[in-house]
């Protein structure tokens, strides 16, 4: 019993096919994570901005005080929250891209696009780094308008 050499290529071009799926799926996962955490940056970010703005003009001698306390609270809640979001989906990204990687080699594909930019994008992450450099401006800022309001709240008793 030979083997049909017609049934080895339908079997070829079909394992061709649901690879490249996979490919098209796994980097879809990597794009739709990279706009999820630009996204929810974006907002607490700009929350965060907007917070800090009304917060300003609260006076020393005001009676929310105590509200300022607790808004920048919630500011340091949300600036972690954006990193929490970050690593908890990186994960997930780098899954993602690595099936793409690995198609990639599979396949033999000409450009080998997700290694590409592997290979020529910084290895310490710059864009988290920037994340996190602007999320602990954020939590100092924040720190800041607790410390100031709590010595509004015991200088005017």
């Amino acid at each position: 019993m030979g083997t049909d050499p017609n049934n080895l290529a339908e079997n070829d071009s079909h394992r061709i096919d649901k690879m490249l799926a996979e490919y098209e799926r796994a980097q879809e996962i990597g794009h739709h994570i990279d706009t999820v955490i630009h996204e929810i940056t974006a907002i607490v970010w700009g929350a965060n901005t907007l917070l800090l703005g009304f917060i300003l003009e609260v006076k020393c001698d005001s009676s929310n005080q105590k509200l300022v306390v607790v808004a920048a609270g919630v500011g340091i809640f949300m600036s972690f929250y954006v990193i929490w979001v970050m690593c908890a989906r990186n994960g997930a990204k780098n899954i993602a891209y690595e099936i793409c990687r690995r198609i990639e080699i599979e396949l033999p594909l000409t450009n080998r696009l997700t290694n590409r930019i592997d290979d020529e994008y910084p290895k310490w992450s710059p864009g988290q780094t920037g994340v996190w450099i602007i999320t602990i401006v954020f939590v100092v800022a924040w720190v800041l308008v607790i410390c100031h309001a709590s010595s509004c709240l015991f200088s005017c008793r």
